[in-house]
């Protein structure tokens, strides 16, 4: 987790809402995320562009969007305030005007509120190495929304009890600007554009948006696994396939990124430890990527169609095999498998399909049940009986999450769109060892779990992923 208290100095906001433009007659409340990546972008240009501190600020833009936590507020009555105009050799010389007469009313909605705190909370943890830089950043910005909108900045552990909390990611809310990957660059750019030639039309575009719903107060923190991001590449071109075709297009994904990736082939992608070859492969020790198909399900007309795959990023990776995962990923641009030839793309942060969205497989939740079956990494005599329940709980537990308070096991799926578990073909088989038996496992948490959920023997090939359950399934 990583936090940023924000603290007004004196006990007032002065922002407008952006969709407004130059009418400013609303307050924006709570600060979107995205004003405050836009105030330390313009902290770090303003103080030379150094690039050690960039390198917070693209760490920053990757992140998914952080729940807020916030206090209620007091819209305060707006005045008109009457500022000169910027152009006094031009217009105001047209007009035959002084400045003093040539004033243009202006407003500036704002706010008092009952707590000058507002946090803004991130499920992933800061790297050590930017943690000075990212101080650094949060020191030097000294405003956020309007100059007269003070505030002091500071990393913080755990947002204090009786704050309101929203999270986002929900499928409906209000929709609050984020920053996303190339956020930084756009904004660089359109600050030339505008030095060049001042028009409105060279402003920051909104950006990236995300549903936020409120989730009552202040709560614990959802638990986290070892698996903590998504890359996600999407079907642009190429014939259709079920999910139940799930392994043939993770193991194209897995020889793609192998073949593409610095040789030999890392350990974070191959899963090999060092100085395996491929006639004695070594299984890794450490945590290293996963394989998963991203399909439409879990909606009123869901098919199950796969729509794109991911690749999954545990949290113990260092940003160098981080940082070479991602670039492997970007490189891949089409997939091979025994039905045909898949052409992918990334995927746009405003795709309307949610299944290939970060988020939709990352909210935190209590309740989450198998897109993908789970398969057993021990052989219950009974795989619907008490000790494959028990070996379903203990395999939660090696992938660093919580043990679930409850499992059912069940030859169907709770979501809409998933085959059977007998439709889908057996795990792979290991040299000397029996065949696996796989089974749709619905679970049940004591507390929230942040996704994304991959457990048993198949979570690395795309078995054993586990959607989040809303309350109406």
């Amino acid at each position: 987790m990583f936090a940023v208290r924000v603290r007004y100095l004196t006990g007032r906001v002065c922002a407008a809402v952006f969709d407004e433009g130059d009418a400013k007659e609303t307050v924006e409340w709570p600060p979107h995320p995205s004003r405050l990546f836009s105030a330390l972008v313009a902290s770090w240009g303003e103080s030379g562009e150094q690039p050690e501190l960039r390198a917070a600020l693209e760490w920053l833009e990757r992140q998914p969007p952080p729940s807020l936590y916030f206090s209620g507020c007091s819209v305060r009555r707006r005045v008109n305030v009457y500022v000169p105009v910027n152009d006094e050799s031009g217009v105001c010389n047209f007009l035959g005007l002084t400045m003093s007469d040539g004033r243009k009313p202006r407003t500036f909605p704002s706010a008092s509120m009952d707590n000058p705190d507002v946090w803004f909370v991130w499920p992933s943890q800061l790297p050590d190495e930017l943690r000075a830089p990212m101080n650094e950043l949060l020191r030097r910005t000294p405003s956020l929304g309007h100059s007269s909108s003070m505030v002091s900045l500071e990393i913080g552990e755990t947002p204090p009890a009786g704050l309101e909390r929203w999270a986002p990611g929900e499928e409906e809310g209000v929709r609050i600007r984020v920053p996303s990957a190339g956020r930084l660059a756009e904004l660089v750019e359109s600050y030339q554009r505008f030095r060049e030639k001042p028009s409105k039309v060279f402003r920051p575009s909104r950006g990236s948006t995300a549903l936020y719903s409120s989730a009552g107060e202040a709560r614990m923190e959802p638990a986290r696994g070892i698996f903590r991001e998504m890359a996600i590449l999407c079907r642009s071109d190429g014939e259709r396939a079920p999910l139940t075709a799930a392994l043939q297009i993770t193991t194209a994904l897995r020889a793609a990124m192998m073949k593409l990736a610095p040789q030999p082939a890392p350990e974070a992608i191959s899963g090999h430890a060092p100085g395996s070859s491929e006639d004695c492969p070594a299984p890794s020790q450490r945590p290293h990527v996963a394989f998963a198909p991203l399909a439409f399900v879990a909606a009123a007309h869901a098919t199950g169609e796969i729509q794109g795959v991911a690749a999954i990023l545990p949290a113990s990776l260092s940003e160098d095999e981080r940082a070479m995962v991602l670039r492997t990923m970007r490189r891949v641009q089409e997939l091979r498998m025994a039905f045909g030839v898949w052409r992918v793309e990334r995927v746009a942060t405003d795709d309307a399909r949610v299944n290939l969205q970060p988020y939709t497989w990352m909210r935190p939740s209590q309740t989450w049940a198998t897109v993908t079956p789970y398969v057993f990494d021990r052989y219950p005599r009974d795989p619907y009986g008490e000790e494959a329940q028990e070996t379903v709980k203990a395999s939660f537990e090696r992938v660093g999450l919580p043990r679930p308070a409850s499992v059912a096991l069940m030859k169907t799926s709770v979501h809409m769109g998933v085959p059977p578990a007998a439709a889908f073909p057996p795990a792979p088989l290991r040299a000397g060892r029996p065949r696996r038996f796989h089974i749709h496992a619905l679970v049940v948490f004591d507390r929230e779990v942040r996704g994304p959920v991959l457990a048993g023997a198949g979570r690395f090939y795309g078995y054993g992923l586990f959607r989040r359950v809303r309350e109406a399934e």
